[in-house]
């Protein structure tokens, strides 16, 4: 064999040396030839040579890079020719609206051609001039959409209102809370008071939801291919309420902007909007969940991002029915590049790299401090050029942005960076400043230990997977996006509902936020959503008759499978929904769970709201006709209904299956006539041998007429049901009081006291304004220390007035930030087994009626095990202890408080078996006049909005 490479290298040099041609490399495995630089007389030459073949250019193929591709959407058996009636018609007819920063008027993704008066009748999906200047169409379901380019105004006065084409058919900025609350000192230099995007993160959402067609991507002088918005013959409107600042408290996306934008939408007359901006994880009424439940009511489909917070459970927000929450997922792994080591091993990770480093040094940026900033982090300045000049440097992910890392290697004078995430999380393919290759663990821990250890070792970054390991299945949900089970229904609601693309993402950005790019990649729930605001255009255009419900139901019955690594299905289904969006088989449901306004509003004053509508009636959450199933607290037996809509008639058969529990669906066969009849069934859940205190799933599936009707489901058996938090008031310090509770068990469960602890409590009086770590008019800071070993801690501002909004937030000894900051007048924190050391707290008065001072108390509570119940004579008991009761039975534990001095007192029951416990507030009050503290904690934010790609920043260089 060598001797026949050697004789084929050599009639290589012999054909070469004929036209003076110097050898680059060489092959005689796969085929027999070699690459060099030629000129055209060479070529010409080497060409007419009767030894060779052919002479061929050395082109550069763009990889197969788009979520178009992966969703199976082009190609000539793609779903856009083989459901949506070809590119050209998939989603015409049709408006997405876009709420976000903006957009990019010169992106090709946006182009289209200038519009003309009307000429004859209108026709569905062709643009027109009104009598007025606005842009009007008519759509696919016989409404006319009219909107119009608002014309920017100071910094954005170069918007002048004519930007708008027969893409683009309305774009409006609301800026009026940015202008009010942010002096013009403090925006952001780059920012336009004008439709424009200046952060690029509006232009990639509404490229991917309804770009044009065909367009190909360049990034750091690579092409990655062709792409498209997911509907491409959509139309777009755009609303931009998102505001950059040299302050992040201030600015942001607003929520009145917000508000303002989708009031805006359904009076143009927008199909579908994508929101792709934070929400409140403890509620679904918040006031812009109420006006997309307008949107929703006119007809509109809404996608909104899940959240960025994952994988932490009770994270995911946007968990009102009549939004379609979306997860993130990976798809692809193309994008990669390897880390070769000198000594033979191979690491794996994301990279775009448009050139390799070979055989350099490598050091570990915490070993090359420069005295300032966080090394380890790699953050600006932080690196000694003397440590790093020609090497690879090892940098940490995290607080800074990531491409701000790079650039600090290449300050330095690096040749590379490996940049490594601690946890495991999203792989990003940002434009770095020097070649990169973005790994996960375990690798992340072996390349430290591997150079640490080392220090001689070299180092070579290559541009593609050397590592011959197979590829791990796709899609898979990303680390970061955030998971149910949802809190603002007591778990009795599933979200997210379904997933899509996430991860790496290729669309339009902003030259302005992008240093001259019109692409890039971007990861987040940002970047799933509109995914499904784009196949929501697609469906519509289709069945322009569907509901909101009936769209996102077909979506969630259809779905395809979230992967793990190995291939086999993620059960998880608070981090994948339903499963992943599949376009091959959502027009074709079979069944839909549909619902309406009305049952909108019952379901919130099955919440709890109150919406002063005589008659109206309630539906609990665990009730609302949603395609999935969700129970936070499984005791005894439960049953809940739901109505299904048949969209192909036949005969329906229930299968289900959820370990350990037993389900009965009644009737378990449906039988359906006609299109649109409706039959209801209910299901019954009990608990025979799934694990207490955790979440049992499965799924229910409809089969029939050659359709399968999946529904995901979640349940989670608890020993005892109780109250999240009670509080009792009294006089006298020794008393008692009875907690109703529910058991979920045959066995015993046995009953853990913590406390009762005395909180620290601090007067405070505020007046609004900005939230400072300072004592100021508008915030009040104090610390508080947790000793070793606390069990719990909770850190409260109590307002005076219930129309005031407080907002609380909490430094840990490490730094790590609490925040919670709802629309509630009050709010608390609760820290399980919290770390111990220094705590600060900070109580900010966000705003109150007419900015009027207003009072609150700020108390610390610090908990530690069984505090005040190791004495022979304990504060506080519980009777009976364990509880012995059978599965389903009602019944009393009574609490007893004893010898309590006048003051505030937290304390913490657990019960074997169930997975929360219950917080007791005791007031003891010499006066007799008392205010209980509450005890639902807040999570959240309000006012402002966070765009929901993945990282610690707004930008698509998050860390």
């Amino acid at each position: 064999m060598k001797q026949y490479q050697a004789h084929l290298q050599q009639k290589q040099q012999d054909v070469a040396k004929q036209q003076s041609v110097t050898i680059n490399r060489d092959y005689t495995t796969a085929i027999n030839g070699f690459s060099a630089t030629l000129s055209a007389n060479q070529a010409v030459n080497l060409a007419k040579n009767p030894d060779v073949l052919l002479v061929a250019p050395d082109t550069q193929s763009a990889p197969d890079y788009s979520t178009t591709d992966f969703l199976n959407l082009s190609g000539p058996n793609g779903a856009w020719n083989t459901q949506f009636g070809g590119q050209d018609q998939a989603g015409k007819g049709t408006v997405v609206g876009v709420i976000d920063t903006g957009y990019t008027p010169t992106s090709k993704f946006f182009a289209g051609d200038p519009v003309q008066p009307l000429v004859g009748d209108p026709q569905v999906g062709i643009p027109y001039r009104t009598s007025d200047g606005k842009i009007a169409m008519l759509k696919a379901n016989g409404d006319t959409f009219v909107g119009e380019c608002q014309k920017g105004t100071d910094t954005g006065a170069a918007f002048d209102g004519t930007a708008c084409n027969s893409k683009v058919l309305a774009a409006h900025y609301f800026a009026d809370a940015f202008l009010q609350t942010v002096p013009p000192a403090q925006r952001a230099p780059q920012e336009q008071i004008s439709p424009i995007d200046v952060v690029s993160h509006g232009t990639h959402t509404a490229s991917t939801a309804a770009g044009n067609p065909g367009v190909e991507t360049f990034v750091d002088g690579r092409s990655f291919g062709k792409t498209s918005g997911v509907a491409p013959a959509a139309k777009l409107s755009i609303y931009k309420v998102c505001w950059e600042d040299t302050d992040p408290n201030t600015g942001g996306c607003y929520s009145s902007a917000a508000i303002a934008a989708i009031d805006q939408a359904i009076a143009d007359g927008v199909d579908v909007l994508n929101y792709s901006i934070s929400g409140a994880t403890d509620t679904t009424t918040d006031p812009v969940s109420l006006a997309f439940l307008s949107a929703a009511s006119a007809g509109i489909f809404v996608a909104a991002s899940a959240g960025n917070s994952g994988p932490q459970a009770s994270t995911v927000n946007h968990g009102a029915p009549w939004m379609t929450t979306v997860a993130a997922t990976s798809f692809s792994q193309e994008l990669q590049g390897t880390v070769e080591f000198s000594d033979g091993t191979k690491f794996r990770g994301a990279s775009i790299m448009n050139h390799q480093v070979s055989g350099a040094g490598v050091v570990l940026s915490a070993n090359a401090a420069s005295g300032a900033g966080n090394a380890a982090l790699c953050a600006p300045g932080s690196l000694d050029p003397a440590k790093i000049a020609g090497k690879v440097v090892v940098c940490d992910r995290g607080v800074v942005d990531r491409v701000a890392k790079s650039a600090e290697v290449l300050r330095g004078g690096g040749v590379g960076m490996i940049l490594v995430n601690l946890t495991s999380s999203s792989l990003d393919t940002d434009k770095h400043a020097v070649p990169t290759v973005h790994v996960n663990p375990p690798a992340s821990q072996a390349i430290k230990d591997k150079v640490g250890a080392n220090p001689a070792l070299t180092v070579s970054l290559v541009d593609h997977d050397t590592t011959g390991l197979p590829l791990e299945a796709q899609p898979q949900i990303a680390g970061f996006s955030s998971r149910g089970p949802l809190l603002a229904t007591d778990s009795d609601l599933l979200k997210p509902d379904v997933s899509a693309p996430g991860v790496a993402v290729l669309a339009g950005v902003s030259p302005i936020g992008s240093k001259g790019d019109e692409y890039g990649f971007m990861s987040g729930t940002s970047m799933a959503s509109p995914h499904i605001a784009g196949f929501g255009a697609l469906i519509l255009a289709k069945n322009p008759d569907w509901s909101p419900a009936t769209v996102k139901s077909a979506m969630m019955t259809t779905a395809s499978d979230v992967k793990l690594a190995d291939g086999s299905k993620n059960q998880d289904v608070f981090a994948t929904g339903a499963g992943e969006m599949n376009p091959a088989s959502v027009l074709e449901p079979g069944l839909v769970y549909d619902a309406g306004t009305e049952d909108y509003l019952k379901f919130i004053q099955g919440t709890g709201v109150d919406l002063g509508k005589p008659g109206l009636g309630s539906t609990l959450p665990r009730d609302m006709n949603l395609p999935s199933f969700a129970l936070g607290n499984l005791a005894g037996k439960i049953e809940v209904t739901r109505t299904v809509t048949a969209l192909t008639p036949g005969q329906y058969r229930a299968t289900v299956n959820v370990p350990g529990v037993d389900v009965k669906v009644t009737p378990s066969v449906l039988n359906f006539n006609e299109v649109g009849q409706k039959k209801t069934f209910k299901v019954t859940f009990e608990n025979k041998t799934a694990a207490l205190g955790t979440f049992a799933m499965g799924s229910l599936k409809w089969e029939g007429a050659n359709k399968s009707v999946v529904s995901p489901i979640a349940v989670r058996p608890q020993s005892v049901l109780a109250s999240k938090s009670v509080a009792f008031t009294s006089q006298e310090a020794s008393g008692s009081a009875d907690i109703n509770i529910v058991s979920g068990s045959d066995s015993p469960t046995a009953v853990t006291i913590d406390g009762l602890s005395k909180a620290d409590s601090s007067a405070a009086e505020l007046v609004p304004g900005p939230v400072a770590v300072a004592n100021n008019a508008s915030n009040f800071v104090k610390t508080a220390t947790v000793p070793p070993g606390t069990a719990f801690a909770k850190f409260s501002v109590i307002s005076s007035d219930p129309t005031a909004d407080f907002d609380l937030y909490v430094l840990s000894p490490s730094g790590q930030l609490f925040t919670a900051a709802t629309p509630s007048a009050s709010e608390s924190l609760s820290l399980d087994n919290p770390q111990p050391g220094t705590y600060t707290i900070i109580a900010n008065l966000y705003a109150s009626p007419n900015n009027r001072p207003t009072k609150a108390s700020v108390d610390a509570a610090i908990l530690g095990a069984n505090q005040g119940n190791a004495t022979v004579t304990p504060n506080a008991t519980v009777t009976p202890n364990p509880i012995k009761m059978k599965n389903g039975k009602s019944g009393k534990l009574s609490f007893a408080w004893n010898n309590l001095t006048p003051g505030s007192y937290i304390g913490r029951l657990t019960f074997d078996g169930t997975s929360a416990p219950t917080f007791v507030s005791v007031l003891v009050s010499a006066s007799g006049t008392v205010s209980v503290v509450p005890n639902d904690d807040q999570e959240g934010e309000h006012g402002k909005g966070k765009l929901q790609n993945a990282g610690e920043d707004q930008s698509n260089n998050a860390p």
